[in-house]
C-alpha cells in the first residue's frame, strides 16, 4: 500500500505537493531507513517470507509504531478526500471560493445533487439586498431550489465541493431553515404552532448573532389564508430590517409579495411555469419578478375529484 501510494504521489513534483503528501513522504522516508522495509518495498514481487513478516512485525510494533500510526492516519485522510473527489466528478460538483472579509453569496448554475437531469439556475444577493422573496406555482420547484441553496452553503462550510458551476460565499455563522416542518405529536403541537416556534427560534438566534443565513419555505402554511398572509407580512418585514443576516423566503400567497414589492432591500424571484394549451409546463427556471401563475384549481380538476364524487354509486 505504501509503495503504491508513493508511486502515485511521485508524479506531484516539489513545491506543488500538498501538505499531507509532503508529510507522507517524510514519514515514509523514516521507514525506509529500516533496511528490511526498504529492501522489501524495492522488490517487484509482493511475497514476504514468514521470517521477514516476523521482523516487520517487530518494527511496526516497536520503534516504527508511531510512524506507522501517523502514516495510516494520513492514508485514512487520503481515502476520505478521494471519496470526495469521486463524488464531485460523479455529480459535477465544484469547489467554492470563500471570502473571509465580506459577506456575499453568488452562485452560478446551482442544482439539486439528487436529481438526474436538473435545471440549473443562478442566484446572487445584490448589494443592499438581504432578502430574496421567492414565489411560484404549486410544483414549480420552490422547495427543491431552496434545498439546493441550503445544501450548497452547508457543503461549502465543510470545505467540500458544491452542486453548482461556481460559487462565491462569505463565511456564515449559522444556517437555519424551515423546510417540510412536521407537527409534533409528542408535545401536542399542531403544524402551525410548530412553525411559529421555529420562527421564534430563528428570531432569538439572529437577535444575538450576526451573519446568519435563513431559509423559510412556505411560511405559515399550516393556518388559514388570512392569518398566513398577515403573519408572513409581519415576519418578512421584521426580518428584512436585520441587515447583517440574509434571508430566502418562499410563499404561495402572492398577495404578500404585492404588499412588499417596493421594499428596497428585497429582491423578487419566481420559478416560471408556462401554460401550454391549458396545461402547465414546469420549466424550473428562476426569473426576476413575482409569479402570476395559479394552478391549484387546475391540479384539483385534473385529478377529477369532483367527477369521482358526482358519479358515486349510491346503491
Amino acid at each position: 500500500m505504501f509503495k503504491k501510494l508513493a508511486e502515485i504521489f511521485e508524479n506531484l513534483g516539489g513545491e506543488t505537493k500538498p501538505r499531507l503528501i509532503k508529510e507522507f513522504d517524510e514519514l515514509l522516508s523514516v521507514l525506509f531507513k529500516e533496511d528490511l522495509f526498504s529492501e522489501i518495498a524495492g522488490r517487484n514481487h509482493r511475497k514476504i517470507s514468514l521470517f521477514e513478516l516476523e521482523q516487520l512485525d517487530v518494527i511496526f510494533r516497536g520503534d516504527g509504531l508511531r510512524t506507522i500510526k501517523l502514516l495510516l492516519n494520513l492514508v485514512y485522510q487520503f481515502d476520505a478526500y478521494f471519496s470526495v473527489v469521486k463524488a464531485a466528478r460523479k455529480y459535477s460538483l465544484n469547489l467554492p471560493n470563500i471570502h473571509t472579509e465580506e459577506q456575499l453569496l453568488h452562485i452560478k448554475g446551482i442544482f439539486h445533487p439528487f436529481l438526474e437531469s436538473p435545471v440549473v439556475n443562478d442566484v446572487a444577493f445584490e448589494a443592499g439586498k438581504n432578502v430574496c422573496f421567492l414565489t411560484g406555482s404549486n410544483m414549480a420547484g420552490k422547495s427543491t431550489f431552496l434545498k439546493s441553496v441550503g445544501i450548497s452553503i452547508y457543503l461549502a462550510h465543510l470545505g467540500f465541493p458544491v452542486p453548482a458551476v461556481a460559487m462565491e460565499t462569505g463565511i456564515w455563522q449559522g444556517l437555519m431553515s424551515t423546510i417540510n416542518l412536521p407537527d409534533n405529536l409528542n408535545q401536542g403541537y399542531s403544524h402551525f404552532y410548530n412553525e411559529v416556534l421555529r420562527v421564534k427560534h430563528v428570531a432569538e438566534k439572529i437577535k444575538v448573532s450576526k451573519n446568519i443565513f435563513v431559509i423559510f419555505d412556505e411560511l405559515f402554511r399550516g393556518t388559514n389564508v388570512k392569518d398566513a398572509f398577515e403573519g408572513s407580512l409581519s415576519v418578512i418585514k421584521s426580518f428584512s430590517k436585520i441587515a447583517d443576516c440574509y434571508f430566502m423566503i418562499s410563499t404561495h400567497i402572492i398577495e404578500v409579495a404585492e404588499m412588499i414589492r417596493f421594499e428596497e432591500n428585497i429582491m423578487f424571484k419566481y420559478l416560471f411555469t408556462q401554460m401550454d394549451h391549458g396545461n402547465p409546463v414546469f420549466t424550473y427556471q428562476l426569473r426576476d419578478g413575482i409569479t402570476e401563475e395559479r394552478i391549484g384549481m387546475w391540479i384539483i380538476e385534473n385529478e377529477k375529484i369532483a367527477e369521482i364524487l358526482d358519479n358515486r354509486d349510491l346503491n
